[in-house]
């Protein structure tokens, strides 16, 4: 499929830009927002208003999504009230798909991956 070989290409062109041994960091949105790695269960609920620390505050029904965004001038407290809201694409990957994307990157190999705060994050190495 066309997007799964664009993503492909922006990792191909990230492994481009390192030195033979160099490493590269991927952090990606994770679908699994509440996600607990040491139960495999889900956390507890989410505030809304994204005071937990370490939890994703999203939920995400499936992996392409358009996620609000508002403009935010320096220095102001974003309110939905008063400014222009915005969507923007994103793809959302679950557990296992960043990795076999950087395994179809010739050159490099998957260091680790790791869960952290909703996120999924790759390192690689060029080989």
């Amino acid at each position: 499929k066309q997007w799964y070989q664009r993503r492909v290409t922006v990792l191909e062109n990230l492994a481009g830009l390192l030195t033979p041994g160099g490493l590269g960091l991927v952090t990606v949105w994770a679908q699994e927002q509440h996600l607990d790695l040491e139960t495999t269960e889900s956390c507890r609920p989410c505030p809304t208003d994204g005071t937990e620390e370490g939890v994703g505050r999203r939920h995400f029904d499936s992996q392409d999504v358009f996620v609000d965004w508002q403009l935010k001038k320096p220095g102001s407290v974003p309110d939905k009230s008063g400014s222009k809201l915005y969507y923007r694409y994103y793809h959302v990957f679950v557990e296992g798909e960043l990795a076999g994307l950087i395994s179809q990157v010739p050159g490099v190999e998957l260091v680790e991956v790791t869960y952290e705060k909703a996120n999924w994050c790759a390192v690689f190495r060029k080989l």
